[in-house]
Formats: structure tokens, sequence, C-alpha cells
């Protein structure tokens, strides 16, 4: 009875042993998995905080371009509502969670395809630009240009108008020695207007090598002193100044450049009066010679 009582006990200091050793071994899986848990937990918070600090530093960039976006400006709509789209679009990458591998490389990838369409953006707006500035140059060259010519037009009508205005003078009939004469019925010079019954006007048209030569009608106005014109039997008139103006006589010569003596005739009807007489001579619608006369 002894010696069963002896190997019962020997059983149970085998048990405890087995129970020490797997408890022992229980504590060290344990301790090992604790390890291991602190080991993978680490590794996950700093992995969590380099995506962090990635994600914050895209992030960054990211608002960098789009503030790029911001600063370009072009009068291009095609370009502005392209480069709405990528501004949308960073928007969109910003607001991602990117808290693993995957999504910080797709948001790296979208960030060098902006940052890549930026750059085009930037050319096409500088090529612009220097084709706006090209076009505002020539533009400004061309106003420049039209402004010299125009100046250069005006100038030219200007002496165009002062070279027929000299043409004008140049060409134009000149009567000097201008004299006026009553005579009576007899031909005769009288001093008298109660015994005139006619007028004689004499003048002396210059000679001139410019002016055409030929056929000049020489139109004679004799005025009063009240200023009434005294007129002839067939009403003739004369162009001068865009008006048509009475005439009292007329008369047509055959110039040839030469110094010319002319006298043209008026018929007293009683309208000469005593006073100063103003003599007006015209041709081809130009005043070419006046003189003042005092009849009694």
């Amino acid at each position: 009875m002894t010696t069963e009582k002896k190997t019962n006990v020997n059983a149970l200091y085998g048990v405890l042993g087995l129970l020490v050793v797997v408890l022992a071994v229980a504590v060290y899986m344990l301790l090992d998995t604790r390890k291991n848990l602190n080991l993978v937990s680490t590794d996950l918070a700093e992995k969590t905080e380099f995506f962090r600090v990635e994600k914050d530093s895209l992030e960054g960039e990211l608002r960098n371009i789009y503030f790029r976006y911001d600063t370009l400006e072009t009068n291009s709509l095609e370009l502005q509502v392209e480069m709405q789209q990528q501004k949308e679009k960073i928007e969109k990458l910003i607001s991602i969670q990117a808290d693993d591998a995957y999504k910080i490389r797709m948001y790296r990838k979208e960030m060098e395809t902006l940052r890549t369409v930026l750059r085009s953006y930037i050319v096409q707006i500088d090529s612009l630009n220097m084709q706006n500035q090209e076009l505002l140059a020539e533009n400004k060259q061309l106003r420049n240009t039209e402004l010299r010519l125009s100046t250069e037009k005006k100038q030219l009508e200007e002496d165009k108008t002062q070279l027929e205005e000299i043409k004008d003078l140049a060409t134009m009939l000149q009567a000097s020695q201008i004299d006026m004469h009553m005579l009576n019925k007899r031909d005769k010079e009288s001093d008298r207007i109660r015994t005139a019954v006619k007028v004689r006007v004499d003048f002396v048209l210059r000679a001139n090598n410019v002016a055409l030569m030929g056929e000049k009608k020489i139109f004679l106005r004799i005025i009063r002193p009240d200023l009434v014109v005294l007129g002839s039997p067939e009403l003739e008139v004369i162009d001068f100044n865009e008006e048509q103006i009475p005439a009292s006589a007329s008369r047509v010569i055959n110039y040839e450049n030469e110094d010319l003596p002319v006298s043209i005739f008026w018929a007293n009807d009683g309208e000469i009066v005593p006073g100063e007489h103003t003599v007006e001579l015209y041709s081809e619608g130009k005043l070419i010679g006046m003189s003042s006369f005092v009849l009694k």
C-alpha cells in the first residue's frame, strides 16, 4: 500500500511538472505575441504617420498647383474651361483620405499629371500672350501708319487745294486801268448824268502766259451809291461763289495771253444817280477787277 501511494505521488509530481512546462511555454508564447503585437502596432503607427506626412506634403503641393492655376490669366475661353476642370480635379484629390500606399501612389500620379498639364497651359498662355503682344505691337504700328497716312493724305489734300488755288490765281485774268465814261447821243464823253445816254467802261486784260487762250466772256456790274445794281435788258446773271448775282452788261472777247484793251457799254435808262458808283468786272466766275467813280 505504501508503494502504491508513492507511485501516486510521483505521478502527481510529473503532472505538475508538465503543467509548469506548459505554463512556461504559454507565458513565453504570450510574451512573444505581445512583443509582436507591439512591433506591429509601432509599425502601423509609423506607417500611418508616414502616410499622413506624405499626404500633407502632396496636399500642399496640390494646393500650390491650384494656386498656380489661379494665377494664370488668359482670354482664351477654351483654356479657361479646361483650367477650371483641372482645379475641380485638384479639389476632389484633396478631399480623398489617402491612408494607404495605393492611394498615395494614385495621389502622386495624379499630381504629376496635373503638373504636366499645368506646364502645357503655361506654355500655351505664354505663347498666346506673346502673340497678343505681337498683335498689339502690329496694331499700334498699323494705327501709327494709318495716322501717318491720314496726316499725309490731309497734307496732300491741303497742298492740292493750295495748288489749285495758286493755279486759279495764276490762270485768272486781271483787269487793270479801269475807267468809266458817260456818253451823250453823239457818243461824245459827257460830264453830266442828265445828258448821258450810255456808259462805257474801258479796261485792259493783262497778259497771262498760263491762262487758257480763246473766247472769254467778261461781265460788267455797275453798282449805284444805294447799292442797287444797274441791270441789263437780258437780265444776265453771274455765277459767283455758288450764287447768281445780276450783271449790268457783258461782252465776249478773244484772249491770246497778251494785253488786250476792252470796252463794255451799258445803255442808260435813267437809273444812274449822282454819287459814287462801283464798277466790277468778272470772268469765269471770278472777280478780275474793280474801281469806283463819282458821277455828277
